[in-house]
């Protein structure tokens, strides 16, 4: 599928990781969704996983990239106390009508990455041409780079 953007939103940098490698290996736009809170803090990490047990949305920056302009848009989170981020959620939220076809990724520590997924289902209001679970312990070995070939080939095939 041409014309893709690559939007997610990482806190540690492992969401940031998988999203570079999709977007280098489909050719697609980056970017990150940008939070207006400073979550790099003693009370930033406490309030994400609240956050993501309530079901809250963060404020976040308009993206700079018009999503309405891609034929699809690939939006990778990581999972927050089993949950959704609020950023991803409130980028989902607002852009939801924009989107004209979607793919979904997340990472986890822990669980939670399946239900994340059908939350973001949910919420976007559309199923997905691929969906994608890494765990970090599958960050940076072969089963990673065989999950985003799988990944990219089944966005390639949507």
């Amino acid at each position: 599928m041409a014309n893709t953007l690559v939007v997610y939103y990482s806190l540690t940098g492992n969401t940031r990781q998988i999203a570079e490698a999709i977007a280098a290996a489909h050719d697609a736009d980056l970017e990150a969704i940008e939070d207006s809170f400073n979550r790099d803090t003693s009370l930033g990490r406490p309030r994400s996983a609240i956050e993501g047990l309530l079901g809250l949305r963060s404020g976040i920056v308009p993206p700079k990239h018009d999503v309405s302009e891609y034929d699809l848009v690939v939006v990778g989170t990581p999972v927050w106390a089993a949950r959704l981020s609020s950023p991803v959620r409130a980028f989902l939220s607002e852009q939801r009508a924009a989107l004209k076809c979607v793919a979904f990724f997340c990472t986890q520590g822990g669980i939670g990455g399946k239900w994340t997924i059908q939350n973001m289902v949910k919420i976007c209001g559309q199923q997905p041409v691929a969906r994608m679970v890494i765990s970090e312990r599958q960050l940076n070995t072969a089963i990673a780079e065989e999950k985003i070939a799988q990944f990219v080939n089944e966005i390639r095939l949507g």
